[in-house]
Protein backbone atom coordinates (compact mmCIF):
# COMPACT_ATOMS: atom_id res chain seq x y z
CA UNK A 1 0.00 0.00 0.00
CA UNK A 2 1.22 3.39 -0.98
CA UNK A 3 0.45 6.93 0.34
CA UNK A 4 1.43 10.08 -0.22
CA UNK A 5 1.09 13.85 1.17
CA UNK A 6 -1.10 16.50 -0.26
CA UNK A 7 1.52 17.71 -3.30
CA UNK A 8 2.81 14.17 -3.86
CA UNK A 9 6.54 14.54 -2.85
CA UNK A 10 6.75 11.99 0.12
CA UNK A 11 5.09 9.15 -0.32
CA UNK A 12 5.39 6.04 2.84
CA UNK A 13 4.67 2.48 1.59
CA UNK A 14 3.55 0.01 3.92
CA UNK A 15 3.37 -3.69 3.26
CA UNK A 16 0.15 -4.43 5.00
CA UNK A 17 -2.86 -2.51 6.98
CA UNK A 18 -2.04 -1.89 10.42
CA UNK A 19 -3.78 -3.82 13.51
CA UNK A 20 -5.50 -0.60 14.19
CA UNK A 21 -5.34 3.06 14.15
CA UNK A 22 -4.86 5.55 17.01
CA UNK A 23 -6.83 9.07 16.45
CA UNK A 24 -4.81 10.13 19.51
CA UNK A 25 -5.70 13.29 21.74
CA UNK A 26 -2.31 14.90 22.77
CA UNK A 27 -1.49 18.77 22.54
CA UNK A 28 0.67 17.35 19.55
CA UNK A 29 -1.20 14.86 17.88
CA UNK A 30 -4.10 17.16 17.69
CA UNK A 31 -2.17 19.64 15.93
CA UNK A 32 -0.11 17.18 13.58
CA UNK A 33 -3.60 15.45 12.33
CA UNK A 34 -2.11 12.33 12.96
CA UNK A 35 -4.22 9.00 12.71
CA UNK A 36 -1.18 6.66 13.69
CA UNK A 37 -0.68 3.26 12.28
CA UNK A 38 2.18 1.20 13.93
CA UNK A 39 5.22 -0.23 12.14
CA UNK A 40 8.36 -1.87 12.46
CA UNK A 41 10.83 0.03 10.57
CA UNK A 42 11.55 -2.54 8.55
CA UNK A 43 7.82 -2.13 7.35
CA UNK A 44 7.45 1.00 6.01
CA UNK A 45 9.87 2.84 3.41
CA UNK A 46 9.53 6.57 3.44
CA UNK A 47 10.63 8.59 0.15
CA UNK A 48 10.81 11.94 -0.64
CA UNK A 49 12.35 15.20 1.64
CA UNK A 50 11.11 15.56 4.63
CA UNK A 51 11.06 18.22 7.67
CA UNK A 52 11.01 17.61 11.27
CA UNK A 53 9.50 18.56 14.86
CA UNK A 54 10.63 17.15 18.28
CA UNK A 55 7.94 18.62 21.06
CA UNK A 56 9.65 21.23 23.40
CA UNK A 57 7.56 21.31 26.22
CA UNK A 58 8.99 17.60 27.14
CA UNK A 59 12.49 17.35 28.11
CA UNK A 60 12.86 13.85 26.42
CA UNK A 61 10.47 13.53 23.99
CA UNK A 62 9.82 10.21 22.67
CA UNK A 63 8.82 10.80 19.07
CA UNK A 64 9.66 12.70 15.99
CA UNK A 65 7.51 13.92 13.40
CA UNK A 66 8.47 14.08 9.99
CA UNK A 67 6.06 16.24 7.18
CA UNK A 68 6.29 17.20 3.89
CA UNK A 69 8.52 20.46 3.66
CA UNK A 70 6.37 21.49 0.70
CA UNK A 71 2.80 21.16 1.62
CA UNK A 72 3.21 20.71 5.37
CA UNK A 73 1.39 16.87 5.00
CA UNK A 74 2.70 15.08 8.45
CA UNK A 75 3.28 11.69 7.06
CA UNK A 76 5.19 9.67 10.21
CA UNK A 77 7.07 9.45 13.32
CA UNK A 78 10.22 7.97 14.47
CA UNK A 79 11.25 7.30 17.99
CA UNK A 80 13.47 9.15 19.48
CA UNK A 81 16.70 8.66 21.07
CA UNK A 82 15.00 9.37 24.49
CA UNK A 83 12.94 5.78 23.43
CA UNK A 84 14.82 3.16 21.92
CA UNK A 85 12.90 0.63 20.01
CA UNK A 86 12.04 -0.19 16.68
CA UNK A 87 8.68 1.06 16.51
CA UNK A 88 7.72 3.88 13.86
CA UNK A 89 3.95 5.43 13.50
CA UNK A 90 2.60 6.04 10.18
CA UNK A 91 -0.01 8.71 9.53
CA UNK A 92 -2.95 6.88 7.82
CA UNK A 93 -4.88 9.79 6.63
CA UNK A 94 -2.26 9.78 3.41
CA UNK A 95 -3.71 6.52 2.13
CA UNK A 96 -6.83 6.38 0.15
CA UNK A 97 -9.63 5.39 2.84
CA UNK A 98 -11.01 2.63 0.61
CA UNK A 99 -7.31 1.35 1.44
CA UNK A 100 -8.14 1.21 5.22
CA UNK A 101 -11.33 -0.16 5.06
CA UNK A 102 -12.42 -2.77 8.17
CA UNK A 103 -9.39 -1.64 10.22
CA UNK A 104 -10.26 -0.55 13.67
CA UNK A 105 -10.31 2.97 15.10
CA UNK A 106 -9.46 4.05 18.44
CA UNK A 107 -9.81 6.97 20.30
CA UNK A 108 -6.44 7.35 22.38
CA UNK A 109 -6.57 9.42 25.53
CA UNK A 110 -3.45 10.58 24.93
CA UNK A 111 -4.06 14.04 27.07
CA UNK A 112 -3.98 12.61 30.00
CA UNK A 113 -0.72 9.98 29.05
CA UNK A 114 3.09 11.13 30.62
CA UNK A 115 4.36 8.32 29.08
CA UNK A 116 4.32 5.55 31.98
CA UNK A 117 3.35 2.05 30.65
CA UNK A 118 0.08 2.34 28.03
CA UNK A 119 -1.96 4.78 27.07
CA UNK A 120 -6.02 3.72 28.11
CA UNK A 121 -8.03 3.61 24.84
CA UNK A 122 -11.46 5.65 25.96
CA UNK A 123 -13.72 3.78 23.33
CA UNK A 124 -13.64 2.17 20.17
CA UNK A 125 -15.56 4.30 17.49
CA UNK A 126 -15.86 1.74 14.70
CA UNK A 127 -14.18 0.59 11.78
CA UNK A 128 -13.54 2.55 8.84
CA UNK A 129 -15.21 2.58 5.94
CA UNK A 130 -18.36 1.85 8.02
CA UNK A 131 -19.09 4.56 10.50
CA UNK A 132 -16.07 6.38 10.96
CA UNK A 133 -14.02 8.94 8.74
CA UNK A 134 -10.07 10.02 9.04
Amino acid sequence: MKGACHCGAVSVEIERKPDFINLCDCSLCLKLGGAWGYFASDEATVSGSTSSYRRADYEAPAVQAHFCATCGTTTHWTLTEHHPGDRMGVNMRIFEPAMLAGVEARTLDGRNWFGGGEAEHRRAIGKLGQDVFL
